[in-house]
């Protein structure tokens, strides 16, 4: 029967509001899930709830404009499954989804939201929330190819950058650095096995790397501040011949990037890694068989084993209706915001 779903809503800018609506029992084609939690993307939220986000005002675009639901991280479990709906999913089956911020989910097959994966048995809720924008992060380790025993630094741990340092080190990079103003976040990052943390705000982040490591810089460099200007930044911090791995989404326009001195006459290596983009074709033939089932595999299999850590990264556990106030933290209070999860039950 029909149910009474619950939606979080950015009806304009810096204006969220719960809305009621009603769900359909699911079509042939649809499977309808019930929500645990929902975690929170900083980044594209915070972009979308402050009205600065470039789609909103892309007219190819129809699906971003006010009022947008945000989110597209959750965990919950099925409540139905319509009889053409692939998977053999059954009510109660406990799944991670790429769904908003709601009580109830409705997939159509097609839709590029469409995607369901079983959880691991020992796998909370509040931890698989988190599997949907991991991916975004792990996409550094999956761009950056060979992985084991290289040097990997992170520049900017916010949600993204957290988890871009937890999976390279996951995937074998050694050692492992993070680099951010925020000291709550340097915290959380040597929480998470950061083996180095370097506070960037004295302007010498670049000769600390350098003395810390023994060298002209770090192999790789994941650049997850999704500021334009800090990629240059991110150059400088390789080292000769380094990658450089830019996976916080560059609003907007940088200046002043010397192509010849910083990236040309030293080799480096630039790669953008947007996590919806990783698995295209021409991307998988050179990094292997990856697809995003895998990747969201290996993520809640990661999760749950602990080979992928939480540790200090989720700041709060919110209701529905702190989804704005959350917003104005990760936004104005960076000491003390960082992963926030919302409890849907």
């Amino acid at each position: 029967m029909p149910v009474q779903a619950l939606q979080a809503t950015v009806v304009d800018p810096f204006k969220v509001e719960i809305r009621q609506v009603t769900l359909p029992d699911p079509a042939p084609n649809q499977i309808l899930l019930a929500a645990e939690c929902t975690a929170i993307s900083a980044g594209t939220e915070l972009a979308v709830y402050t009205g600065t986000h470039q789609w909103l005002k892309d007219p190819l675009m129809p699906d971003w404009k006010f009022p947008f639901r945000p989110g597209y991280s959750a965990a919950g479990r099925v409540v139905a499954v319509g009889a053409d709906f692939p998977g053999g999913f059954q009510p109660g089956d406990r799944v991670s989804y790429p769904g908003n911020h709601a009580t109830h989910e409705l997939l159509t097959v097609g839709h590029e939201r469409c995607r369901v994966w079983r959880m691991p048995d020992s796998l909370s809720f509040e931890k698989a929330a988190v599997a949907c924008v991991a991916r975004y992060g792990m996409g550094a380790a999956i761009r950056a190819g060979l992985t084991l025993g290289r040097s990997a630094a992170v520049l900017g741990l916010g949600v993204i950058g957290q988890f871009a340092l937890r999976s390279l080190r996951a995937a074998g990079c050694h050692p492992v650095i993070g680099i951010d103003a925020v000291p709550m976040r340097r915290q959380a990052a040597l929480a998470a096995g950061a083996d180095f943390v370097i506070d960037p705000t004295d302007g010498k982040a670049k000769e600390a790397l350098r003395a810390f490591l023994g060298t002209t810089g770090a192999e790789i460099v994941a650049d997850c501040t999704g500021v334009p200007d800090a990629v240059p930044v991110a150059m400088g911090l390789a080292c000769h011949a380094g990658q450089v791995i830019v996976v916080g989404s560059p609003r907007g326009l940088a200046k002043d990037v010397n192509f010849y001195d910083d990236l040309h006459r030293r080799y480096i290596e630039v790669s953008g890694a947007h996590g919806n983009m990783l698995f295209e074709p021409a991307h998988t033939r050179l990094a292997g068989a990856w697809d995003i089932h895998k990747a969201q595999h290996w993520l809640l299999g990661a999760l749950a084993s602990g080979r992928l850590n939480l540790n200090g990264l989720v700041t709060h556990s919110i209701k529905p209706e702190g989804i704005g106030q959350a917003y104005e933290g990760l936004m104005r209070d960076k000491d003390n915001y960082l992963g926030v999860v919302v409890s849907w039950t």
